[in-house]
Formats: structure tokens, sequence, C-alpha cells
């Protein structure tokens, strides 16, 4: 199972991190670099020394575009080219990195942005709801929202049987991670309820790219 944020917001730093630090588990973060520091519609983003203590502590960065942009509204050049500056920004911000992990900003997707992004990146996550079983489109990967809106503690906790039950690969995301988040985001009892269910059903938490690793070398999930 993986845990992933998008954009990501103080919250998610102040609030996610502190539980996967008790569960001793790592997440993937998914980074806009034009984003850091600004305030948006989730929250205030964090700021660049969030992402550099993250990737220290062993957290895998990932690419989000460097402007979060609409895969429908730009020309597949100019979201490549975005791409690539979120590439260059992340290795400036931590000197070494190179992002092997994409998130599509909103879950949009078209042709050219997939190509773009699984031309520059191993995976590619979207938001089509669904546990990764079987044949695999690492370009494009299901995804689970961990959203107050629309999950329940209940349904989280039936998902995290099933994969413990038949295997497959869940990932989960969200933006925010605050009491009375944002329509895009959970709260901290959701959180925790699904970290800890996950912990209890005997799943293995991982990041995107060392589940992703673990596919490439031919080991079944």
């Amino acid at each position: 199972m993986s845990f992933t944020f998008d954009d990501f917001p103080e919250s998610a730093y102040a609030n996610a991190l502190p539980a996967l630090d008790r569960a001793g588990a790592l997440a993937t973060w998914y980074v806009s670099c034009g984003l850091l520091g600004k305030p948006s519609p989730v929250g205030p983003i964090v700021s660049p020394d969030r992402v550099q203590a993250l990737h220290a502590a062993g957290h895998e960065i990932g690419d989000h575009t460097h402007n979060h942009l609409d895969a429908r509204a730009v020309p597949a050049e100019a979201y490549d080219g975005d791409l690539a500056a979120n590439h260059a920004a992340l290795g400036r911000l931590v000197p070494g990195l190179r992002p092997a992990s994409f998130a599509y900003p909103y879950g949009q997707v078209t042709l050219g942005a997939k190509r773009a992004a699984a031309a520059r990146n191993v995976t590619c996550r979207g938001t089509e709801s669904g546990i990764a079983r079987g044949t695999l489109d690492l370009a494009l990967l299901p995804a689970v929202a961990l959203y107050d809106l629309s999950m329940t503690r209940e349904r989280i906790e039936a998902l995290i049987g099933d994969v413990a039950r038949g295997g497959g690969w869940l990932i989960v995301y969200t933006h925010d991670v605050a009491p009375g988040p944002s329509p895009w985001g959970c709260s901290p009892d959701l959180f925790e309820a699904t970290l800890a269910a996950a912990l209890a059903a005997g799943l293995r938490i991982a990041t995107v790219g060392a589940v992703a690793a673990e596919i490439a070398s031919g080991e079944s999930l």
C-alpha cells in the first residue's frame, strides 16, 4: 500500500507525517515547485525546507509539474516543458534528486501529457479509482481518493481488507490533512484510521517508487 500527497500543503506535513513516523512508514509526496510557499485552495503549500527534510528522512519526492498544469488546458509541448522545469527545480532543491514518480494535477490526462510524463518518470499516478492488479499501466496508475467528502472509515477498511485477501497495490491520495478539511483533503482521524487499518491488516506500506522498483525486478504484488 502507498500513501501519497498531492501539491502538498503544510497541514499534510504537520498532521500526517507524525502518524507515518510513529508507524515507521514512508510516503510519496508529489511536489509542484511553482506552488511552494504559496497559498492554495487546500491551504498554504509547504516551504522548500520541508521538501528537503522529507527527502532526508527517506520519503519519496515526486513530480507534479512545475505550475500544477491541467493537461487538458495546454499543448503537450508546454506540458513537457513544465515537467522539465519541475525536474530541474527539484534537482536544485535536493541536489542529485531525479524524480521517478509523477501524479497528474487535477487527475487530468491527455495522450500527449501521458507520453511526456512517462518519458520522464517511471510511474504516473492518475485519479481513476481502483486497486492496481494484474497487468498495470505504469503511466496511468489507479488510486483511491482519501477525502472526507467521499470516503468513509468503513469503505477504506473494506478496500484494505480486499487487498489483504486478494493481493494488489492500493494507492491512496489526498491533499490537506486537517480538522474541517477542504473538499480535496481528509481529517487527521480518517488518515490515522486508514493507516491503522493497513497495519492491522498486515499490509506493507511503501513509496510508489519502491513498489515500482519491485515490479521492475519481477516481484509480484
